[in-house]
C-alpha cells in the first residue's frame, strides 16, 4: 500500500537505519520522546510512499529494533534502509503547552542574542553529537547551529528563535 501524503502535512518520527537479522527486522532511529513511542502511532508512511506498521522487538545501542508484517525478509528490510517514517499531522496529539513539534519551527527566523538576523530554519538534524538546526541566511549557503543548550527564547507569535551562537561560528 502507498500514500501520497505531502511533507508539509506530515511529521518525521524516525529513520530506518539498517536491516537487522534475516527475518525482516530493521533498526530505527526514533525522534519521539521516549523513542519507543514511535510504534504507538500505528501505520507510518515511508519516504517511498509505502505504508508499514512497525512493532517494537527490542532496543540496541539507542536504536529501536522493529518488525512489520509488510516486511518479511532481509532483502525487503535492506530495501527500506535510509527511509523516513512519517505520520500525517492530523494523527498527532496536540502539543502540550510547554512543547512544540520541531516541524512547526520550519520557516522561523533565527536571531542572535543581539537581535541580529541569522536566517530561516530549513531543517533539523542529529548526526550523533546533538541536535542541530539548519539555517539558511538570505545571501549565503545554509549553516548548522547547535540547538540543544543554545536556544535562549522562542517567540511563537513572531515565529522567531533567539539563539546564543558560539563565538566564531558565524562570520
Amino acid at each position: 500500500m502507498t500514500d501520497t501524503m505531502s511533507l508539509s502535512d506530515s511529521v518525521l518520527l524516525g529513520v530506518i537505519t539498517s536491516a537487522h537479522g534475516l527475518k525482516g527486522q530493521f533498526k530505527v532511529k526514533s525522534f519521539t520522546d521516549p523513542p519507543s513511542n514511535l510504534v504507538d502511532y500505528g501505520s507510518l508512511t515511508l519516504s517511498s510512499g509505502s505504508i508499514i506498521t512497525p512493532r517494537l522487538v527490542g532496543i540496541n545501542k539507542g536504536l529501536l529494533i522493529c518488525a512489520a508484517n509488510e516486511i518479511t525478509g532481509r532483502e525487503q528490510a535492506e530495501a527500506i534502509q535510509k527511509q523516513e517514517l512519517r505520520i500525517a499531522r492530523e494523527f498527532l496529539p496536540p502539543a502540550l503547552e510547554s512543547e512544540v513539534y520541531q516541524a512547526d519551527y520550519l520557516g522561523f527566523t533565527v536571531v542572535d542574542s543581539d537581535s541580529k538576523i541569522i536566517g530561516s530554519i530549513i531543517g533539523f538534524h542529529n548526526f550523533g553529537a546533538g541536535d542541530l538546526i539548519e539555517v539558511k541566511p538570505e545571501a549565503a549557503e545554509s549553516l548548522f547551529l547547535p540547538f540543544t543548550g543554545y536556544l535562549v527564547h522562542v517567540h511563537l507569535p513572531q515565529k522567531q528563535l533567539v539563539m546564543n551562537v558560539p563565538d566564531g561560528l558565524i562570520d
